[in-house]
Formats: C-alpha cells, structure tokens, sequence
C-alpha cells in the first residue's frame, strides 16, 4: 500500500502527471490511499516551502 497527505497535482506522479504505477512498464501495483489527513499535509508542504530563501 502506498499512504500520502496531499497530492500534488503540478508535480505527482502517483495520481496526477504520468501516473507511474498505471505505466506497462511498472511492475508493482500499490493499494493507492491518499488525502490521509490533507488539510494538515498541504498546510506543512505551504509552510515549509514559503520559509524557503
């Protein structure tokens, strides 16, 4: 299984973009679980990347 927060639609690779466990050339398929407490995941990845120089 493969648990995240926050997706990332501009940069995943998971659900959004070039979706890397649908690709033929993939040979594993996760249980995909997401949105795992995702107010609070998008508000640190924000935080985090707006204290950045």
């Amino acid at each position: 299984r493969l648990y995240f927060g926050a997706p990332d639609p501009k940069g995943g690779a998971v659900e959004h973009g070039p979706r890397f466990f649908q690709q033929p050339t993939c040979h594993h398929a996760p249980e995909v679980i997401g949105g795992i407490g995702e107010a609070r995941a998008s508000a640190l990845l924000k935080a985090f990347f707006a204290a950045r120089p």
